[in-house]
């Protein structure tokens, strides 16, 4: 149909949800954002839009595809830029206005010691007779090296910036006049060969061929959870999920959209200390160390601990199924640690590597 003139029809519908982020944006304090806020402002993801993991429907597509990487590498949303004025709707750490991602991409150490995730510009910079003054709410002062840098470097930054004043205003960059409209982004996502979500399992590495066997199944979605067996005729008391008892279980929601599957992320990325997790499929997670800023033997390691994970958490799940035992998050992360390190120890030419340095952080320095 591309050759006919015809858009294709993925696009479109791309497009016509993209708007939505816009709408969001620019749309002050409408009814319906505050019941966005209500539904989704309390998840532990921060990207451009309030959303929860637990979510499912319309909204957690719209998230999606603000995250969708097009042609050139960028993602859809990366083009939503703030021009601050008062900064009282321009958030300090998700939006983009300072630079040209958010700035807890820039500044992740700093990111992660913030109290309110949320903050707005106004929250935490204040202008009084010109001068600027910084309102920081960390859960501990900047201490390391590498948080100081990073303190150090963000001051620079906002002192350089040059204030509108007045309202705070959007602009779709990919526009000339900075307006969003769903021609222009459908243009944008059709002038270049969108990449596509080619996945081809890795099977080398350190962590068992069960667990990689488990994953590789998670990903193509052959595993027998409950939303599968029903659709095989299966008779079940329910379909809930019993991570969560609150929605059903189908293979994206175990592993990615469950709360306590959101818990077990959160607590991972503290612990690998990783930028916060985005993953809307289990294809995300199995490709997440590709996309960190590792070296090539840390790469390696992580690809192994996310296998773990991913077979901790379908224990978790069999073993509440089956046999009503349950474990709380931040116990089957110490599981995690504790079973990961083993086998690296075990499986790999890392067989010096100490426990008590492990637990800390994973990473081979």
């Amino acid at each position: 149909m591309g050759g006919l003139g015809f858009s294709k029809l993925q696009h479109v519908n791309d497009a016509l949800l993209l708007k939505w982020t816009w709408r969001f944006k620019k749309e002050g304090h409408s009814l319906w954002k505050k019941v966005v806020w209500g539904c989704h402002g309390s998840g532990r993801m921060w990207p451009l839009l309030p959303y929860s993991p637990s979510a499912t429907g319309c909204w957690r597509q719209i998230v999606k595809i603000g995250e969708k990487r097009i042609w050139n590498g960028n993602t859809l949303n990366s083009y939503f830029v703030g021009i601050v004025g008062d900064g009282s709707s321009i958030n300090f750490w998700t939006d983009s206005w300072l630079h040209n991602e958010p700035l807890r991409f820039s500044y992740p150490n700093l990111f992660r010691i913030e109290r309110k995730k949320w903050a707005t510009v106004s929250e935490r910079l204040l202008v009084f007779n010109g001068e600027k003054i910084m309102n920081w709410h960390w859960t501990t002062a900047p201490s390391s090296a590498v948080q100081v840098t990073e303190l150090f470097s963000l001051l620079s930054n906002i002192y350089d910036y040059d204030w509108k004043g007045g309202s705070d205003e959007w602009k779709w960059t990919a526009d000339d006049e900075g307006v969003f409209s769903v021609k222009q982004a459908k243009v944008l996502m059709s002038s270049g060969p969108v990449q596509q979500n080619i996945w081809c399992m890795n099977w080398k590495g350190w962590a068992p061929l069960k667990c990689k066997m488990m994953a590789w199944r998670v990903a193509i979605n052959r595993l027998p959870t409950k939303s599968e067996l029903v659709k095989r005729g299966v008779p079940l008391p329910n379909d809930t999920c019993d991570l969560c008892s609150n929605n059903e279980e189908t293979t994206s929601h175990l592993f990615t959209g469950c709360i306590f599957a959101a818990e077990i992320w959160s607590r991972m990325e503290t612990w690998c200390r990783l930028s916060p997790i985005f993953a809307f499929e289990v294809v995300d997670l199995l490709t997440l160390a590709d996309v960190q800023q590792l070296s090539k033997t840390n790469k390696y390691i992580l690809k192994g601990i996310l296998i773990t994970a991913l077979w901790a958490l379908w224990n978790e799940r069999n073993n509440r199924v089956f046999k009503n035992n349950r474990r709380r998050a931040i116990e089957v992360v110490e599981f995690i640690k504790a079973t990961s390190f083993f086998w690296i120890r075990n499986r790999s030419k890392y067989k010096e590597i100490d426990w008590n340095a492990w637990r800390n952080s994973p990473f081979l320095m």
